[in-house]
């Protein structure tokens, strides 16, 4: 059970920024976990290794001296792993991890991604669809070697490049129940906060909608079903996903500008010695593509 997990390096790191810290909350957060996922990895490093490594004080944490033993290890392993992976990364680019969040995908990377694999044939292709901080997370640990959202993501040694924007409409959707059409329930579709200020500022009566959401997949699910009221992307957009761009085209757009526009961002580390990602990154930038 415990030799497959000791071969993450991500224990160790917990160890140590544990170590670092001295607080599990803490440690959490620059690591972008949550405090109960911090105080699992621990359990099972002092199960592994059949000994205490931190005692737990009401208000502090101090290291036992098995812990100060185990620094100096697990300082060389996690700089080792450090190491291959930069040696690695400055290999030419055949595989290619990325990850997004769900709205990116809707708006942008359901298009992206067959363009990618007809045109750099060479590489294989993972992708998966996670939470803005997932996407930090991975990053940092370089499970991915990009990540997209509509957000930009708070951290020093991440880039944020803008790819695409996208004007935003307010949209009606009309309820195939009798009882149900007369009624028009507002559903607050949540972009990122700037943006949502902006929104409320038009129409602040959003911020009292029923129903929020951040994911424009539920938001027309629900709309589809009754009289709704929602911020959409505008639904001419060539990028929109077309399973989205049908149920939308049920919907009436309303003649109003908003004057708002949302951002499709890719996120990359500062520091990638890697000249097919950045060779794949640039194309993603190129205008005809993402204009």
């Amino acid at each position: 059970m415990f030799t497959g997990f000791f071969m993450d390096v991500r224990f160790l790191t917990t160890f140590l920024e544990v170590a670092e810290t001295r607080h599990f909350g803490r440690a959490a957060d620059n690591l972008f976990l949550t405090q109960s996922a911090v105080s699992a990895r621990i359990k099972l490093l002092e199960e592994y290794f059949n000994t205490v490594l931190f005692i737990r004080h009401r208000n502090s944490i101090q290291i036992t001296p098995a812990g100060e033993k185990l620094l100096p290890f697990a300082r060389r392993l996690a700089d080792t792993l450090t190491d291959a992976r930069k040696l690695l990364a400055e290999e030419e680019c055949q595989h290619v991890s990325c990850a997004s969040t769900q709205n990116a995908f809707a708006l942008f990377m359901s298009s992206m991604l067959p363009t990618l694999l007809s045109s750099f044939s060479q590489m294989s292709f993972r992708h998966e669809v996670s939470s803005s901080e997932q996407l930090t997370r991975h990053l940092h640990e370089h499970r991915i070697d990009f990540a997209l959202s509509t957000n930009k993501l708070k951290a020093d040694d991440i880039v944020d490049i803008p790819l695409l924007e996208f004007p935003l409409s307010v949209f009606e959707s009309s309820s195939t129940d009798a009882a149900d059409s007369q009624e028009l329930q507002d559903i607050n579709v949540e972009w990122a906060s700037h943006i949502n200020d902006d929104i409320y500022e038009r129409l602040p009566e959003l911020r009292k909608a029923r129903f929020r959401t951040s994911s424009i997949d539920v938001a027309t699910s629900i709309a589809s079903q009754r009289a709704c009221r929602l911020i959409l992307p505008s639904a001419n957009h060539e990028h929109i996903d077309q399973r989205l761009r049908n149920t939308m085209q049920s919907f009436k757009q309303s003649p109003d500008k908003l004057n708002i526009k949302a951002v499709v961002y890719l996120h990359k580390l500062k520091k990638v010695n890697n000249t097919g990602i950045e060779e794949l990154i640039q194309f993603m930038q190129n205008d005809e593509f993402s204009s």
